[in-house]
């Protein structure tokens, strides 16, 4: 059996809902997002989330396009940060949609074009 451990090390994979959206030019709590994806067009790299606001967080669409720089950092069960994953965006687009015919949550829709020449991965160290 030592042996079997020997050859597969223990390890805990990460988790589609383990992360928090960090801004750099906005301040958004992270709790407000929802979900984010991330994919290519070309040779462009897109980033897409949306978060939903509440009577206590509300914010300035226009203030949107102060975003200058995104951290994703990815949490272990625990809710440590076991990775991070930084760039800086080189455009910005948003999409706010209501209406009376609705009883929804108020999204706001964000899309980046990522400067991946700045995308950085970085791991915490373990002790």
């Amino acid at each position: 059996m030592t042996q079997l451990v020997e050859r597969f090390p223990l390890i805990e994979p990460l988790k589609c809902n383990r992360w928090i959206i960090k801004l750099d030019g906005m301040d958004i709590e992270p709790f407000l997002f929802r979900k984010y994806k991330m994919y290519n067009e070309g040779e462009e790299i897109i980033f897409l989330t949306e978060y939903f606001e509440t009577v206590q967080q509300s914010y300035n669409p226009k203030d949107l396009l102060n975003i200058v720089g995104i951290t994703i950092e990815y949490l272990d069960p625990t809710g440590a940060v076991v990775q991070t994953l930084k760039f800086d965006v080189k455009g910005t687009n948003f999409e706010i949609k209501q209406s009376y015919g609705k009883d929804k949550f108020q999204i706001v829709k964000l899309r980046f074009v990522v400067n991946k020449d700045t995308m950085n991965l970085g791991y915490q160290d373990k002790k």
